[in-house]
């Protein structure tokens, strides 16, 4: 009767151990959860930052530890009666003025990188059509692949925009690069897609008009500046 407690025991640990090594590649296989852009760009920005102050931080370590060792070399060759000893410490002290100067350099560019990255972009996503057929008609805005938005037009709508109004489906805050922005129109015979690609327009407000036309889906997009206050 013991032995058939041990085996069965056994089994038991056996097949929890071939579930688990079973259900691990399983949970690995989930897709990743989509990312809201405004806050990967947050999240980017705030990095960035992190990153500079830990290199300006770097670089006055690397300033105190070279003005250390120019000191400590200075007073040994004053005191070594060594030959040429001017000469060696004004080479001493021009290296290190130019290896100040690149340093100096390297921080500027890493600083002009991050208020890069913290420009304001934005952008605004519109939709018209000559012609849409009776029923429900609906749009959704996709960028770089992601959800951003989302219209659905009630009867009235669909009227105003076949007499030439123009319906704003996404309008948002975007990281200063390029960007590819799609559309999909639903109505009740069916869909269209059309996606357009995007410059990068920091400082900027860039439109993109999607218009159905003739049965087909077209873009257009242009820039312009922001109204100052």
């Amino acid at each position: 009767m013991r032995m058939r407690t041990v085996r069965t025991l056994r089994a038991v640990a056996l097949a929890a151990l071939a579930f688990s090594i079973v259900a691990r590649p399983l949970r690995a296989q989930q897709p990743p959860a989509k990312e809201d852009p405004a806050k990967s760009l947050k999240t980017l920005q705030d990095q960035l930052e992190q990153i500079r102050l830990q290199r300006i931080e770097l670089e006055a370590r690397a300033e105190r530890t070279l003005s250390v060792e120019v000191t400590d070399r200075a007073k040994k060759l004053a005191m070594g009666g060594e030959a040429g000893a001017l000469q060696k410490l004004e080479f001493l002290l021009d290296s290190a003025q130019n290896r100040l100067t690149a340093q100096r350099d390297r921080i500027r560019a890493l600083q002009d990188a991050t208020s890069g990255s913290q420009q304001a972009a934005l952008i605004v996503v519109a939709l018209r059509a000559d012609a849409l057929p009776n029923g429900a008609v609906g749009a959704t805005v996709q960028v770089d692949g992601r959800d951003a938005g989302s219209l659905a037009l009630t009867p009235q709508g669909v009227k105003n925009m076949v007499s030439g109004g123009v319906e704003q489906v996404y309008r948002g805050e975007i990281a200063p690069v390029g960007h590819a922005v799609s559309l999909k129109l639903s109505t009740a015979t069916g869909s269209s897609t059309e996606q357009i690609t995007i410059p990068a327009a920091p400082n900027l407000i860039t439109y993109v008009e999607f218009a159905f036309k003739g049965g087909k889906l077209t873009a257009t997009t242009w820039t312009s500046r922001p109204p100052t206050s």
